[in-house]
């Protein structure tokens, strides 16, 4: 009943922002393309192109979980309006203001997360796929090339999880302020990571799956699993202790 509750919230959300979903989705075949193209290069081409692989390292480690939280919409595009007018705190004292208990509304955030990244991704993967497979499958297996892209979207689903707990769970300005030093920090890791290893984040995680690749697919889903669980948990937790103004 909690899931079945939480689900029509979702959509019914989701059905009305089209136009932000879409710049997502095109946005994630951009990343999707890109990654094709440069791990094309590197294992069949056998020349890593630095210029591509940095942003596309940053992509996939800083953009591509926030893709679960329309980050094309006007919230997150509009620094003024998430500040000021607290769009997450509204919808909020909505649900609040009808009584759906705080599981239901914690589930409908996770599940509006999982439907936006999960067409993002099923589009990335759709595009990574249709421009490296050709290449890549005479290089790697299936089961290796399957594994690098169930870690990466285990990856994904698990810290975008943080997504909701976010909106619903701080205030605009905390957003805002912390997404800052989270960039430069990540930034600043993908550097040290290039000057110490001398290749992309990405083909280390490759490499890393590689070695067994059920054990990584396996342990893609479950840090997923977890994710998702975890930060549903602690959402519930903080909205039974957030004071509504």
């Amino acid at each position: 009943m909690e899931l079945r509750d939480a689900c029509r919230i979702a959509w019914n959300e989701l059905k009305h922002r089209y136009i932000a979903l879409l710049a997502n989705v095109l946005f994630s075949a951009l990343i999707g393309f890109f990654l094709a193209h440069d791990m094309v290069r590197t294992l069949a081409g056998g020349s890593m192109q630095p210029g591509v692989s940095f942003p596309v390292d940053l992509w996939l480690i800083a953009v591509v979980p926030t893709l679960g939280a329309l980050a094309f919409s006007r919230e997150y595009i509009s620094f003024s309006y998430l500040v000021s007018e607290e769009p997450f705190l509204k919808r909020l004292r909505f649900f609040r203001m009808w009584a759906i208990p705080l599981k239901v509304v914690a589930w409908s955030r996770m599940l509006y997360m999982t439907m936006c990244l999960g067409i993002s991704l099923l589009v990335l993967v759709s595009v990574f796929v249709t421009v490296s497979g050709p290449a890549l499958l005479g290089v790697l297996s299936v089961a290796e090339y399957a594994a690098f892209v169930f870690v990466w979207v285990g990856y994904a689903f698990a810290v975008g999880s943080i997504n909701p707990y976010l909106e619903f769970g701080t205030t605009g300005k905390a957003i805002l302020i912390g997404s800052f030093p989270a960039v430069l920090l990540i930034v600043a890791g993908v550097l040290m990571f290039y000057l110490h290893f001398k290749q992309p984040v990405y083909l280390w995680v490759f490499e890393l799956a590689r070695g067994n690749p059920p054990a990584a697919m396996i342990l893609s889903v479950l840090i997923a699993v977890l994710g998702v669980l975890g930060f549903h948990r602690a959402l519930v937790y903080r909205l039974a202790r957030k004071d509504l103004p």
